[in-house]
């Protein structure tokens, strides 16, 4: 199918100033979102270090890798960060295909090969969306990643409750980020 979407994810990790990221993300972005539609979250509760999760869709026929394999990108020179490349994704499952709401944040799971814990964490509770994503790419880095929207005062209920039932995967609470550098 031509007209079938793929979403790539991207992790960004930075030791330096917020800022400096924000600023050259809004540069880079900006270019970007001319073919791409990008949604940026930064994950909560992180202190040391800001953590941001990118969401990169197209057409299939449109798709190009953004970045590089290496340490630092080429867009982002200034910044001392870590880029993870984690593939491209086709949706299996969208149920909400909006921004999340500012009394929302979204919980990220990232599976691989776990088809029936990814059929118990669909009977969780205290989340009201849930968007699932499958590795295009055989090169992905996880086999399927899952996009819970929950309610800011439910996100830690939720999270232990998601480590209660699967303890094993990769997860974090993130929130939709509206950058603009100071």
């Amino acid at each position: 199918m031509d007209n079938e979407i793929i979403v790539q994810f991207v992790f960004f990790e930075t030791m330096g100033d917020n800022n400096e990221f924000i600023s050259q993300w809004d540069q880079y972005s900006k270019e970007i979102k001319k073919t791409q539609k990008i949604k940026l979250q930064q994950e909560t509760g992180s202190k040391k270090k800001a953590k941001y999760l990118s969401q990169h869709s197209c057409y299939k026929d449109e798709f190009k890798f953004v970045f590089k394999k290496e340490r630092r990108s080429a867009h982002f020179p200034e910044v001392e960060m870590r880029v993870r490349q984690l593939g491209g994704y086709t949706p299996l499952q969208i149920q909400c295909n909006h921004n999340s709401k500012t009394n929302e944040s979204k919980v990220f799971v990232f599976m691989n090969g776990y088809e029936t814990d990814m059929n118990s964490c669909s009977k969780l509770l205290h989340y009201r969306f849930l968007n699932i994503y499958k590795a295009y790419f055989e090169s992905s880095n996880y086999d399927y990643i899952l996009e819970f929207f929950v309610a800011n005062d439910q996100s830690t209920e939720f999270m232990d409750q998601l480590k209660t039932q699967t303890g094993h995967f990769e997860s974090g609470i993130y929130k939709e980020c509206v950058l603009q550098a100071v």
